[in-house]
């Protein structure tokens, strides 16, 4: 005897797509995220301030106005939108476990 789960005509039909558009989103989001992370310049230095003590400079202050900064907040962003992605479509599983199998 197969155990029957009752759901609405509606989430049966959309909860499939959806999940395909999730992971699609997640998929891209990685494939950007490489590509950022490829193209942010190698840094030297990290936790050498620790170390000697010194101030931080104009640049170091102000690292959101260029391009470094600007790859890091899209990573951070894109980062986010994967988090978001992924538990949607862990709670999509939850509502709706078929996801396309056969009943």
């Amino acid at each position: 005897m197969k155990n029957l789960l009752l759901v609405s005509q509606f989430v049966a039909d959309v909860f499939p797509i959806l999940n395909i558009v999730l992971v699609s989103i997640m998929a891209l989001s990685c494939i950007v995220i490489i590509i950022a992370i490829l193209a942010c310049p190698p840094q030297s230095g990290i936790g050498s301030n620790a170390i000697t003590g010194a101030n931080e400079s104009y640049y170091t202050k102000n690292k959101g106005s260029n391009n470094e900064g600007r790859i890091k907040i899209l990573i951070v962003i894109l980062a986010s939108i994967i988090a978001l992605c992924a538990l949607l479509y862990f709670i999509s599983y939850i509502i709706y476990p078929n996801n396309g199998g056969a009943v």
